[in-house]
């Protein structure tokens, strides 16, 4: 096996050939192929990354709107309670208003009954007195006469 110079420097340049061809129809549009996805992808990255920035911006407002309607609740809530309370302190007191009037009206009431039960009495007093008055006067009356007028009196003044 002889080493022939010839024969190693024409597979040499033929190599080179080869590198060249290569090099120029199959290395360089690879490489503009791959350089051209590299680049989609790193477009689709920054698309995604933007998108996925801009569904935080949307998540932080939605959170921030989710608080600004549970404030906005909140004091819908406590403005309905105030007025509910105000409401039944007013109840309350009107209530009162109208039992003191109720009590003011009842008291009026039985003290007019009160004294329309004394004209009765009186009344019926009077009458009895004269009823007497007649009975004495009509016929003399001893002494056992006059006691059993004054329990007969008495007696009917009682009922």
């Amino acid at each position: 096996m002889d080493i022939n110079p010839s024969v190693i420097a024409a597979a040499i340049i033929n190599f080179f050939i080869f590198f060249l061809i290569i090099k120029k129809f199959i290395y360089k549009p690879t490489m503009a192929m791959v350089d051209g996805r590299r680049d989609e992808v790193e477009t689709a990255l920054n698309h995604a990354k933007s998108e996925e920035a801009k569904i935080e911006s949307l998540r932080i407002e939605q959170e921030e709107r989710i608080k600004e309607y549970k404030d906005e609740g909140q004091k819908l809530v406590d403005a309905y309670k105030e007025k509910a309370e105000r409401v039944s302190v007013d109840i309350i007191a009107e209530a009162k208003k109208e039992c003191d009037v109720l009590r003011s009206r009842t008291k009026q009431e039985i003290a007019r009954e009160k004294r329309k039960a004394e004209d009765e009495m009186k009344t019926q007093v009077v009458d009895l007195s004269l009823n007497l008055a007649e009975k004495a006067l009509e016929k003399k009356i001893d002494e056992d006469e006059h006691r059993r007028l004054i329990d007969e009196f008495i007696s009917k003044v009682g009922n």
